[in-house]
């Protein structure tokens, strides 16, 4: 298998998780970065690269839309309504999720950009796992076909991201 990988920083939104007992039930804000791990068995035979990344212009797109300057609610959160009329009102930019915690934000990207993969490349690259980060500290992973056990794996595959 070959792999590639490509960063995309600079996302700056807010996020909550009222049901969290500490300080995260609070709207709170973060710049979301996301790392994506691409694979194929074949590189293209054209350009021999893994992933044309002059190809990933819609994805890059779609995050700008979904994760810039945006409000990322939960689907359950008790207070959607009161989002959405923020959101009605011009006050924030409403996006709600299945749910905004990193690592089901990781898993919500794959589940879009491998789609807009598909696409792109026939079906020959797909995401070996993505990264979705809110900050030098903390981060979530999501391996779709399964991969790495555990992070001192994922660390070990992709050096210190």
């Amino acid at each position: 298998m070959f792999k590639s990988t490509k960063r995309f920083v600079g996302f700056s939104c807010a996020h909550r998780q009222p049901s969290h007992d500490g300080h995260c039930q609070y709207l709170h804000g973060y710049s979301r970065s996301f790392y994506f791990i691409f694979g194929a068995d074949e590189v293209d035979p054209r350009t021999h690269f893994v992933m044309d990344f002059s190809g990933l212009k819609g994805v890059k797109a779609w995050l700008d839309n979904m994760f810039d300057h945006t409000c990322l609610i939960n689907a359950d959160d008790p207070e959607l309504e009161l989002f959405k009329q923020l959101d009605e009102r011009g006050i924030i930019q409403l996006r709600v999720l299945p749910n905004v915690s990193m690592e089901a934000t990781a898993k919500y990207v794959v589940d879009h950009v491998q789609t807009m993969l598909d696409e792109v490349t026939g079906g020959r690259v797909f995401i070996h796992a993505c990264e979705c980060r809110e900050n030098d500290k903390n981060s979530g992973w999501y391996y779709p076909r399964g991969g790495a056990d555990d992070i001192s794996q994922a660390t070990s595959e992709i050096g210190d991201s």
